[in-house]
């Protein structure tokens, strides 16, 4: 059995930008089954999807090469196509309008009744207006491009998927993206549908998170074709329908759906890299309802299951987040890892720099006679590329998780104190403060331990305690082992 996730849209990118981070952690249901992932999207320079394509490369970076490699840090192999980003548009026209898209020009010419039909199920704008930002909010456009686009044994990334899935026995594929907007309202049933009958000769279960209205902007008042906010809910009542009376094929086996009553305000930005929200929690809840779907077995009674989640209080806490135990698993995993990456960050990572650089004295830190230098590891070139990654994936985490605090304010979500190493700048953005507190280490994630450097000290104790001795296979990730066993014992 095989996980499959697809991120549609935005909003599916950063969805599986969460689960990325989930698996990090060690919320995979079955450690030993791969994770395969794949974006769907137009708009290929879309911010929130280089984000999350960047946090998938890292996390591959990490996980994969031998010198970091150990038992618990980033077990699950998670895998992709060389280029993870699938887009419906071919190299030789990347910037299409509909009218191009269906060569209407051309049926014009000849006369043809379905140019007719294409004038009057299409407005002016929406046949003309170029589509290299994405459907602009309109599912009718992306439903018409999608259906006759997305192959399966074709190009990658879809064969690699179709590969993989012909070499399972009981393929799970979970597809994630947003209903009120263009490319995921357009791409959740379509893409769907065609993978279940692609595939209809496996045995293949298809979960779905359907993203309901979450954010909001305020409209530039332009008169481009475009999304518009406050058309958000009017969508999504139309699209629930559709979708219910549609899915009586039975097309997916379980769909989740999530929203948030309090809408957070976003920039309005047509597209492109300017188009990069921050993290939410709602894409965390929809990450974890894809390790709920990889864990249970649907599809045997023809029946699709419809689940809906709901917090029993105006700010959200770690009790409010689905798992086997009152969300006592999902919060032990993520402090441990937050303890992992803002120890290395703010502490070992700096020293061993300045070893690097030669300012260090190695005599102040026995963890590092015995990790590095009596296990022969020289900080050379390469030994530097791999603490490097290590530190790309740590920033990568430590930001996605301040930010799922951030999402919608401090009054409304109380999971994670990222004031210990992060603040806002500008748009109420989060960046690295320029020196992480040391005191808060043993209480990042919410709870009324009083700060104190004594976890600090606790930690480095058992790290020079712990003589060079761990269960990693390479040799920094023996190190990277000691330290993240480490990190859960304070």
């Amino acid at each position: 059995m095989g996980y499959y996730a697809i991120g549609i849209g935005g909003t599916g990118a950063k969805c599986l930008e969460s689960l990325i981070h989930l698996a990090a952690a060690g919320m995979i249901p079955d450690k030993q089954e791969d994770l395969y992932v794949l974006f769907v999207d137009p708009d290929e320079a879309n911010g929130s999807l280089a984000r999350a394509v960047a946090t998938l490369n890292h996390y591959k970076t990490f996980s994969t090469n031998p010198r970091l490699a150990q038992p618990q840090l980033l077990q699950t192999e998670i895998i992709s196509a060389k280029s993870p980003v699938w887009t419906p548009f071919n190299k030789d026209n990347p910037n299409p309008s509909l009218e191009d898209f269906v060569r209407y020009n051309d049926l014009k010419a000849k006369k043809d009744p379905a140019a007719e039909l294409f004038e009057v199920l299409y407005s002016e704008k929406e046949r003309e207006t170029k589509l290299d930002k994405g459907f602009r909010g309109h599912p009718s456009i992306g439903a018409s491009v999608m259906a006759q686009t997305v192959k399966l044994g074709a190009d990658d990334p879809w064969l690699t998927f179709r590969t993989l899935v012909a070499k399972d026995t009981d393929a799970k594929v979970f597809l994630a993206g947003s209903i009120f907007g263009g490319t995921g309202a357009s791409g959740f049933p379509t893409i769907a549908e065609l993978v279940k009958d692609e595939l209809k000769n496996k045995k293949v279960q298809i979960g779905g998170a359907l993203i309901l209205p979450y954010f909001t902007f305020t409209d530039t008042g332009d008169k481009k074709l475009k999304a518009k906010a406050e058309h958000f809910l009017m969508n999504t009542q139309a699209a629930l329908k559709y979708y219910h009376l549609w899915n009586k094929k039975l097309i997916y086996d379980a769909i989740y759906l999530f929203g948030d009553g309090f809408q957070i305000e976003v920039d309005n930005a047509l597209g492109g890299e300017n188009q990069e929200n921050a993290p939410h929690f709602i894409e965390l809840y929809a990450a974890l309802a894809a390790i709920d779907f990889f864990g249970k077995n649907f599809g045997s009674n023809q029946v699709s299951q419809y689940f809906r989640i709901d917090r029993d209080s105006k700010q959200l806490q770690w009790t409010d987040l689905p798992d086997n135990n009152n969300g006592s698993e999902i919060r032990s995993k993520i402090e441990h890892l937050a303890r992992f990456a803002f120890a290395y960050l703010s502490i070992y990572q700096p020293m061993l720099n300045n070893n690097i650089r030669g300012n260090g004295s190695s005599y102040r830190a026995p963890w590092y006679i015995d990790f590095f230098e009596r296990n022969g590891i020289s900080l050379n070139d390469d030994t530097i590329t791999r603490l490097e990654e290590v530190q790309s994936y740590c920033e990568d985490f430590l930001l996605w998780l301040a930010n799922i605090q951030n999402s919608a304010g401090d009054q409304q979500v109380g999971l994670v104190k990222y004031d210990a190493y992060a603040q806002k700048s500008d748009r109420n953005r989060l960046a690295f403060k320029d020196s992480f507190d040391l005191r808060k280490f043993g209480n990042l994630i919410s709870s009324n331990t009083a700060e104190s450097l004594r976890s600090v000290n606790r930690l480095w104790k058992n790290m020079c305690l712990a003589k060079g001795k761990s269960d990693g296979t390479g040799d920094i990730g023996r190190f990277l082992s000691a330290l993240y066993r480490n990190c859960g014992r304070i």
